[in-house]
């Protein structure tokens, strides 16, 4: 094996390590995120049902004639102003159709803040909204209000006729895991360069010494014995070997020379 061989074996093992290193770091941090995103989604379908349930659950103590829908709106609007949102972009979206429209009922946490404005039913943004007014119940990643991609679980409030939604902006769901990724990345790669210099290290004496056994060896043509060292200085053969490998020599007699009398 020459030195070029032993280079070339010493990057292939970088690489691998490298590759295997870069697959642990994506495998569990697909892993991770997965368990994070449907923990999250839980949580919203939770939000949205529960409060979906309150909701119809405060209009059936109202009795027949009353405004129902009036009474249920000051109360939730009572307990919406206390309520900031969950995490940096989480909200909870309460919304009524009227003709063609999706008129949302409670003051938004982004975009349009306090007076909030309608959307088109057949509008490709509030995706959440709309499934909820059709009485859908579920979760979806899609668009909202704000044309923003979110996470978000939808549930109808049946007897009046609303949609109920908790959302969260899908980046801050994914936010956290990229960064994971970036700074395990960095780490990885700080860590193979550290074991691609000790590999170096420790195979820097022996490519160094393969290095020294390269090339024409003057051999002693007569006896075959004794070989020319670099000093220029005729030394036995098994001298010059012990010098530059670890292999250790030891004595005895070849079938061949054991039956040529001559050499005894």
């Amino acid at each position: 094996m020459n030195v070029r061989d032993t280079y070339k074996r010493g990057l292939y093992l970088i690489l691998i390590m490298a590759s295997v290193a870069m697959v642990v770091l994506g495998t569990t941090t697909y892993i991770l995120y997965n368990v994070a995103f449907q923990e999250e989604r839980q949580r919203l379908v939770e939000t949205a049902q529960s409060q979906a349930r309150l909701m119809e659950a405060v209009a059936n103590h109202h009795q027949e004639g009353d405004d129902v829908l009036k009474h249920v709106l000051i109360q939730v609007r009572e307990a919406h102003e206390k309520f900031v949102g969950f995490g940096d972009t989480g909200e909870f979206v309460l919304a009524k159709q009227e003709s063609d429209q999706i008129v949302f009922l409670l003051s938004h946490r982004h975009h349009d803040l306090s007076n909030p404005h309608p959307v088109s039913i057949h509008n490709h943004e509030a995706e959440p909204m709309r499934l909820a007014l059709q009485g859908k119940s579920g979760s979806i990643i899609g668009l909202d209000y704000r044309g923003e991609s979110v996470l978000a679980a939808y549930e109808p409030v049946k007897n009046l006729n609303l949609g109920v939604v908790a959302k969260i902006d899908l980046k801050e769901v994914q936010a956290p895991f990229f960064f994971a990724i970036w700074v395990a990345t960095g780490i990885a790669l700080l860590l193979i360069l550290i074991g691609a210099w000790i590999f170096q290290r420790i195979t820097k004496p022996i490519v160094a010494r393969i290095n020294n056994m390269n090339g024409i060896l003057p051999i002693c043509a007569w006896c075959s014995n004794q070989i020319k060292g670099d000093d220029g200085e005729w030394v036995k053969l098994e001298t010059y070997l012990e010098g530059r490998t670890d292999a250790n020599f030891s004595h005895g007699i070849c079938p061949d020379c054991a039956n040529d009398q001559t050499k005894l």
